[in-house]
């Protein structure tokens, strides 16, 4: 009798086990082959993309090139003429204002599409990326500083770095910590 409490016990807490596992890390590249990956080209496309506010269809024209540039500042030490070519599609892009922001009614958001493909064009890997820039103020003395200080063109530009970074991590997996800041100042 004890035997099947126990029993009863220990099988009622597994589904609570198993939801707090972290989820496993699965990329379609392989780790030696990550490990080798080169890039020869950078391409980003926002031509179908839904710009969600009047802001950010403001940034429409400047967002395939300065994307391309973060992406290829982000892999400069994977770029070679020999490699493979990286594509993104961006699928939205909203900029929000400082003030909606603050306050809670709106948030900057940008999200696509990244494949790394073969130089036959066949898809090596497909990975969807999401970057979110601001959050609202606890307070209202909160949400007035950081309005002050906010702007779109700040979360504009934070949206753009955070793509370009969270698509090398999502791709070649996590960094040491200061691998980023090594890799900047020693690629120029």
């Amino acid at each position: 009798m004890q035997r099947r409490f126990f029993l009863s016990g220990a099988l009622a807490g597994l589904p609570m086990l198993v939801a707090c596992a972290p989820t496993p890390y699965t990329n379609p590249i392989g780790r030696e082959a990550r490990a080798a990956l080169r890039f020869s080209e950078v391409t980003v496309s926002s031509s179908g993309a839904a710009f969600e506010s009047a802001r950010a269809a403001d940034y429409a024209s400047r967002l395939d090139p300065e994307l391309r540039a973060a992406l290829r500042r982000e892999f400069a030490d994977r770029m070679d003429p020999a490699g493979v070519p990286l594509m993104v599609e961006i699928q939205r892009l909203n900029v929000a204002t400082g003030t909606g922001t603050a306050f809670g009614r709106d948030q900057s958001r940008l999200s696509g599409q990244v494949r790394v493909l073969d130089r036959d064009g066949r898809v090596l890997g497909s990975y969807g990326i999401s970057v979110v820039a601001g959050e609202a103020r606890d307070s209202r003395l909160g949400a007035l500083a950081a309005a002050s200080v906010s702007s779109a063109e700040r979360f504009y530009r934070a949206l753009v770095n955070d793509f370009a970074a969270t698509t090398r991590t999502e791709i070649l997996g996590t960094e040491l910590p200061g691998a980023r800041l090594l890799r900047r100042t020693t690629s120029g």
